[in-house]
């Protein structure tokens, strides 16, 4: 009888009931390769009735259904179920269905007998029932009981119950563990020729679990069990030949392996096989194969399958993407705290994928992953922590945990903590430790911690300046494909720093970062178009370039486009101009704000708007924009409304003087040629007029002539006088016209 396509164990049985006419799901008590127990209760209302099924699942890769109910039928015939002297009440099998409606295997469920078998009279039993009766308290976790018919097996030298005592002293079930007499039990049960407890064996071997480490003997007894067709023993043969333990490493070989036991349906080799198509590695590259694996390993309880299958749904790798069921197989896979997924739960929770938004959600499950000693979770943990600023502490939160992966490596965190102390964020600054950080990060040559490296050595960052340490680290961190230090290498090859000028190389090191769609990248390349420097100005290219950057919302191409717009004859248009400024200012770029001031304070295409103008010029100006600062004087100066401050007005043209700007150098000389927000000081003046007037400031230059013109301040000298005017004049000033022919 077929039945809707079900995820887990857990849901397919749900979907079956009620199990024979009379059973409802419970709980899922054990899930061990490809067989389950579950507990049942009775359908009946206030029934206390429970029994146990036995799930065993049979899968085929190929979605051969024939080939699946002869393999079910082969596994009746072993159990004896059609005759009477079995361990089961009756059974019933399903059809599973992936989503897409293809048969994937089938679930034979078995109701098990009451324990009314149980006997201190075990000598009459043989071998083969011993383990049937023993194996049914093992799935009941009745481990002490259960090791008394394994014992008496043992005395007749049945393998399978000299294999099981093996497995209760590997794990410590009903016994104290004792890996060493795990492995001795599992050595006899070998000799025997029991295949499980060969692959048992071959495992410890593989790792040294009770026995010295031996990956020959290991790799021996894998193929061993691998020759009888055994699932496990075949795939674990096929990770000898893909990592070379006791055989010659053979990518193509072990797939093979992978192959033949993912037919039979075993999870690890689903997976693993999976993983090979993913990317490609000893067999072609096949994502929607990929997936098929992934989902059949999943459905059989598989937490790293089910991770791998939440990933594709994710990334809509060899499947339409879907966040929905994305969420629903990393929550499976967390189900036993699978670090990997719990932190992607983490990130839908905190992103809203999948699901709804959920902060707190988010943060519990970085914190458990964090806490279970995942790396990844730990520095996950410190940037949630760092882009969550409205929880407490977070500051100091954030770098306890980037301390804590760092520690163990985690060259990200490492990086990101030499940032908490290149910035004091979360902890005392501390320049030189970050340096250290940056250097230890740089040397596992990870290419962000080598450009900030660069930085730090470019600028004087906790170390002395060294510009051909900096150039050194900039080019590591190039060839390894680093877009930033790209760009930073293109800007000193750009303006000649510690290198020969070279605007050819500095093009293409922008270029490559602009193929790595990075913003300054992008925007650079667009820049070198627009200035022709390295070939003819392309003002079309600069623009592409310009939006492509933009669209990363990046300020400074939105600026530069609003530039393009408003100043290019060829390609003028406010409002464009507007829309890009209007963009960086979204961006908080102060430059883009003066340009809106004096859009609004002139009433040019939009309507006028003196006291917006004010505020955005208000707040460029506290961002110390020189040319922001100077018009928020004249601002202050003149009054807006019934607001007006002479003083500030004098303190802004000086900020505004003192980065060296003209139009500030002027209106600072006249301030103290008037006694603007000062007292009049005409020799300050004169020098701030003349400083000005160097810098081809017309107006400046009118003044340094009327002073010499009427002896202002300054000893009377018509001649300089007549000098100055005719400058004034040459840059276009009437008012220095109508004053020469005053003098003549």
């Amino acid at each position: 009888m077929g039945k809707e396509v079900t995820m887990d164990i857990t849901d397919r049985i749900k979907s079956y009931e009620p199990l024979f006419d009379q059973w409802l799901f419970d709980d899922v008590i054990d899930i061990y390769d490809q067989e389950s127990l579950i507990s049942v209760k009775h359908l009946s209302y206030g029934s206390e009735k429970h029994a146990f099924v036995k799930v065993i699942t049979v899968y085929d890769q190929d979605n051969n259904l024939s080939n699946l109910e002869k393999r079910i039928q082969d596994i009746k015939n072993d159990l004896n179920i059609d005759q009477d002297h079995n361990e089961f009440v009756g059974y019933e099998q399903y059809l599973i269905e992936n989503n897409q409606g293809e048969v994937i295997g089938i679930d034979l469920c078995l109701l098990m007998k009451e324990d009314n078998y149980k006997t201190n009279d075990l000598n009459d039993l043989s071998g083969k029932l011993l383990y049937e009766l023993g194996l049914k308290l093992f799935d009941k976790h009745e481990y002490e009981e259960a090791l008394k018919y394994f014992k008496k097996g043992k005395e007749v030298n049945n393998s399978d119950c000299i294999c099981i005592i093996g497995y209760l002293y590997e794990r410590g079930l009903g016994v104290k563990r004792d890996c060493g007499k795990a492995a001795h039990y599992y050595q006899k049960a070998t000799n025997l020729n029991n295949v499980v407890a060969s692959c048992n064996l071959a495992y410890f071997y593989e790792l040294g679990i009770g026995v010295e480490q031996d990956y020959q003997k290991a790799y021996e007894l894998y193929l061993r069990g691998a020759k009888a067709g055994f699932p496990r023993a075949i795939c674990n043969l096929g990770y000898c030949y893909e990592y070379g333990r006791g055989v010659k490493a053979d990518l193509n070989r072990a797939v093979e392996y992978y192959l033949e036991a993912a037919r039979l349906g075993y999870s690890e080799a689903l997976y693993s096989l999976g993983t090979c198509l993913e990317f490609g590695e000893g067999i072609e590259k096949d994502i929607e194969r990929a997936f098929k694996c992934y989902e059949e390993a999943a459905n059989q309880g598989h937490e790293r399958s089910q991770y791998r299958l939440g990933y594709c749904y994710e990334n809509g790798l060899g499947t339409s993407q879907d966040f929905v069921k994305a969420f629903y197989w990393y929550e499976q896979a967390s189900k036993n705290n699978y670090p990997p997924a719990l932190v992607s739960l983490a990130t839908c929770f905190e992103l809203g994928q999948g699901t709804i938004e959920d902060i707190k959600m988010a943060r519990s499950y970085y914190k458990k992953a964090a806490h279970l000693g995942y790396v990844r979770a730990q520095f996950w943990l410190g940037y949630f922590y760092e882009t969550h600023l409205e929880i407490k502490n977070a500051p100091y939160r954030c770098s306890y945990w980037y301390r804590k992966a760092s520690k163990q490596n985690d060259v990200q965190a490492i990086v990101a903590l030499g940032y908490c102390y290149e910035s004091g964020f979360g902890v005392k600054q501390d320049l030189k430790r970050a340096v250290k950080l940056y250097s230890r990060a740089a040397k596992l040559n990870y290419p962000a911690a080598q450009c900030n490296l660069a930085y730090c050595f470019e600028m004087g960052i906790g170390t002395k300046p060294d510009i051909d340490q900096a150039i050194h680290y900039y080019r590591l961190a190039s060839k390894a494909g680093y877009p930033r230090a790209m760009c930073n290498l293109g800007y000193l090859y750009d303006h000649g720093e510690g290198v020969k000028c070279d605007h050819q190389q500095a093009f293409e090191l922008y270029m490559q970062a602009a193929k790595a769609n990075y913003a300054p990248g992008l925007y650079h390349v667009g820049l070198a178009y627009e200035e022709g420097k390295v070939k003819e100005v392309d003002i079309d290219k600069a623009i592409t370039f310009y939006k492509r950057a933009a669209n990363l919302n990046y300020a400074i191409a939105m600026y530069n486009l609003g530039l393009i717009y408003e100043q290019n004859k060829d390609y003028h248009d406010d409002l464009k101009a507007i829309s890009y400024y209007e963009m960086a200012i979204d961006q908080n770029d102060v430059r883009a704000m003066y340009r809106m001031a004096l859009y609004l304070d002139e009433g040019k295409v939009i309507s006028e708007d003196t006291h917006k103008a004010f505020t955005y010029l208000q707040v460029s100006a506290n961002q110390e924009y020189a040319p922001a600062m100077n018009m928020y004087g004249i601002y202050l100066e003149n009054g807006i409304g019934d607001y007006k401050d002479l003083e500030e007005a004098f303190r802004y043209f000086s900020k505004a003087a003192n980065q060296g700007y003209t139009p500030g150098i002027y209106n600072l000389g006249r301030c103290y040629f008037y006694g603007i927000g000062t007292d009049v000081n005409k020799q300050k003046a004169f020098e701030l007029f003349c400083k000005a007037g160097e810098m081809k400031y017309r107006e400046a230059c009118f003044m340094v002539g009327y002073m010499y013109c009427y002896g202002d301040g300054v000893v009377k000298d018509i001649k300089k006088a007549k000098e100055y005017y005719q400058e004034a004049a040459d840059l276009g000033l009437q008012d220095a016209e109508k004053e020469l022919e005053k003098l003549k």
